[in-house]
């Protein structure tokens, strides 16, 4: 079931890990950010609840409020932290001489200089292009079935893009479910399912054959592709590793594949029932890229040459989310909760237990060598499963869609989406 707040930039989803202090409502991150708090005034009042008062708690313990309206956020359908989150206080705009303070971004002074306006609004003259891109919740959708990647293309040449999904099969971990479903304005409706002899945690989906064509879908298995009345299977000549896909900045889409120690991004051949990879290269360099995406296994993504805070989620891409030229890296990061547990036959060493885990979607800049979070999203329960950068509803053009591997109620998977701004 898929949950639309009436107004999403002033409400957490149900499965975030949001908690109150003293009347204010924390939505903890990861060390190295600060926390984002948000100020109740009074119970009810507003979508939410959602107080006039945006504060921003640095890692040293200042709090300095700073005034973000409630109703700017909604007239605009921006997050209060598009205007009041400044990566860079202190930083003077050589041409209007006004300085960016803690809780005052470039957005913010132009929307205040600008009669509470963003008419005539840049981003790239504004904050430039080395600001990161900023997204806010807007939906999220709960699965009673075991999604394990999912991915959001037109495969169907309808025109709309249906939502891809590699479903589990209990019991079976040799055996997957392709699954193909579109938004009929209610609901995701199915429009195809497919057991595969095939596991659930490798698929890429994209245009490898052509802009010309429906985007194909490659299992480990074999080639889907849509021939003009339905999908048809076209077997692999040997099983594929698959890893990822790349976009390039010439519109050329191709999908990765691991084969040895080395990665090659092939293109789709459709005039062949078997040798259907074709042109195969080494994985392109980020110069030529405009997005990509890398699945592995933690200690694969490591081995790979990845350092730690990039490959601990298994999943790592490279997007240029406004197409300013500049490349955003994105991750996903897993916190493990962990309890002592005394060992009854050795009191003097405890065991660490797993209790839970959480989740983040971090955007980082690959040119920093510390690799400090630039944006990330909320807490989330579980772990992410899978990323993907359009909106399956079609609501909209770009943003996170995000699979997360539990539901509030731990019977299901939860699907996320984080609009841009």
């Amino acid at each position: 079931m898929k949950t639309i707040l009436p107004n999403p930039l002033s409400s957490f989803p149900d499965s975030l890990v949001p908690r109150k202090e003293g009347g204010i409502l924390i939505v903890d991150s990861p060390p190295s950010l600060a926390k984002t708090a948000l100020s109740f005034e009074s119970p009810g009042k507003g979508v939410g609840g959602l107080g006039s008062i945006f504060i921003l708690t640095l890692l040293f313990g200042v709090s300095t409020p700073a005034f973000a309206r409630p109703e700017y956020a909604a007239k605009e359908q921006k997050a209060c932290q598009y205007c009041h989150t400044s990566l860079s206080p202190g930083f003077q705009d050589p041409a209007t001489g006004k300085r960016e303070t803690t809780f005052r971004n470039g957005r913010g002074i132009y929307f205040g200089d600008h009669n509470h306006s963003f008419a005539g609004y840049q981003e790239v003259i504004v904050m430039g292009k080395q600001s990161p891109p900023i997204f806010h919740y807007t939906w999220k959708y709960v699965f009673t079935d075991l999604p394990r990647r999912a991915a959001v293309a037109d495969v169907i040449g309808s025109g709309k893009p249906q939502l891809i999904s590699l479903n589990e099969q209990a019991g079976k971990p040799g055996q997957s479910t392709l699954n193909i479903k579109k938004w009929n304005g209610k609901d995701f409706e199915l429009v195809f399912s497919k057991v595969l002899n095939a596991g659930s945690d490798k698929v890429a989906v994209g245009k490898f054959a052509g802009k010309e064509h429906p985007a194909v879908i490659v299992t480990p298995d074999a080639l889907w592709h849509w021939n003009g009345s339905t999908l048809v299977r076209k077997p692999t000549a040997k099983v594929l590793n698959i890893i990822g896909s790349t976009h390039l900045r010439t519109g050329e889409e191709r999908v990765l594949l691991l084969e040895g120690n080395a990665i090659k991004a092939y293109r789709i051949a459709l005039d062949t029932e078997t040798n259907w990879l074709v042109d195969g290269i080494p994985s392109p360099p980020s110069d030529q890229v405009a997005w990509g995406d890398m699945h592995a296994k933690p200690e694969e993504l490591a081995g790979m040459g990845m350092p730690p805070p990039l490959s601990t989620g298994g999943l790592i891409g490279l997007w240029d989310a406004r197409k300013f030229g500049k490349l955003f890296i994105y991750d996903a990061f897993t916190d493990n909760d962990l309890d002592l547990k005394i060992n009854p036959k050795d009191p003097n060493h405890p065991d660490f237990v797993l209790t839970s885990r959480s989740c983040y979607v971090h955007f980082r800049d690959p040119k920093d060598q510390t690799y400090k979070v630039l944006w990330t999203t909320p807490r989330m329960r579980g772990i992410v499963y899978d990323i993907g950068l359009e909106n399956p509803t079609g609501d909209s053009a770009a943003g996170l869609m995000i699979l997360i591997s539990e539901s509030k109620d731990g019977k299901g998977r939860t699907l996320y989406f984080f609009a841009l701004d």
